[in-house]
């Protein structure tokens, strides 16, 4: 071969690659076909491109030994999970034998059941389950402590049930309710609304755990109070919860609203507190006076507005930047 016919071969070794794939051009892939009619050592090195299946082979073996594993490991969490469920079945029969045995009812039988069922929710259901182990887990944990709110409510004579779950219940959906609703499969039409509802059930739970509480004990003018507090503090999470998820701007306006909201909401919430609970009308940054901080309401008064002349330096910077940049890109 001469050195044209050398070249020649460089150039459709570096082509094949394309050429197997048909990303090349016409032109390269009409030079590719003609030098393969007439080189033997390019067309080998195609046809060995070609010949994939080693690789297949090797793929699907590989992809057969981690199956047959990940399988071998569902078997053994299984049988963990079999034995734990038995382990946790001996203390259960044990109560209700001696229970039965000494007419003691079955009080105590049904809050160890319960209390076992909570165990096991931890532990022996994330070992049965392969899809969505936290969601079970968690489920089946919170269903397992109400009945033990429920049995222990009975023993002790009834009465307190409610009082015990609905304050549980909301604690608890602050934390774990995200996670639950994240791993749900909701309709169409909810499926980009979790944050919103994760909210909307959060503030639900909150003022039927301060109706609770306060209808329990007859005290009706902290129910009016709490319900205050809440509705001022949930107004502000709301207003920043909305701007955050769905104003159409970019995320430095966004930032600049919210911090100017926060910095409002924090300056003016004893004022709206003190007027829709107490009826009292007052403006707590009339007092500012930065020469003065020997008093509560004079300090009160100049946190207040400095929190007010900063928070709204810098919420009206990111506002003007985030409409310059907007602007920038609508003219490229």
């Amino acid at each position: 071969m001469g050195k044209d016919k050398f070249n020649e071969c460089d150039v459709v070794q570096d082509l094949l690659p394309l050429y197997y794939d048909n990303a090349c051009t016409s032109a390269s892939k009409k030079m590719v076909e003609q030098h393969l009619m007439t080189c033997e050592k390019c067309k080998k090195t195609y046809e060995a491109l070609r010949n994939t299946t080693i690789d297949t082979v090797m793929k699907d073996e590989a992809e057969g030994i981690l199956e047959r594993h990940a399988k071998k490991e569902r078997n053994m969490a299984y049988k963990a999970g079999i034995m734990i469920a038995l382990i946790l079945m001996v203390p259960v029969v044990i109560t209700f034998i001696v229970s039965m045995s000494s007419g003691g009812g079955l009080g105590v039988f049904a809050v160890l059941t319960a209390s076992m069922l909570l165990v096991a929710s931890l532990s022996v259901v994330p070992l049965l389950s392969t899809q969505r182990r936290m969601t079970k887990s968690i489920l089946a944990s919170v269903i397992a402590l109400l009945l033990i709110f429920f049995f222990v409510d009975r023993m002790n004579g009834g009465g307190e049930f409610v009082l015990w779950t609905i304050p549980t219940i909301f604690g608890l959906s602050i934390v774990f309710f995200p996670l639950v609703i994240r791993n749900i499969t909701l309709p169409p039409i909810l499926s980009d609304k979790k944050a919103l509802i994760t909210l909307t059930w959060d503030t639900l739970w909150l003022f039927l755990t301060i109706f609770e509480v306060c209808n329990h004990s007859g005290d009706i003018e902290g129910m009016r109070t709490g319900y205050t507090v809440s509705l001022i503090l949930m107004t502000g999470v709301w207003l920043i919860f909305l701007v955050a998820r769905y104003l159409p701007v970019n995320v430095w306006i966004k930032a600049g609203i919210i911090l100017i909201i926060s910095c409002i909401w924090m300056a003016f919430t004893n004022d709206v507190y003190a007027y829709f609970a107490e009826h009292k009308k007052q403006l707590t940054i009339l007092s500012t006076n930065f020469s003065d901080w020997s008093t509560n309401i004079c300090v009160n008064a100049n946190v207040y507005t400095l929190i007010l002349i900063f928070g709204g330096i810098v919420g009206g910077g990111l506002l003007v930047y985030g409409i310059i940049n907007m602007k920038r890109k609508r003219l490229k």
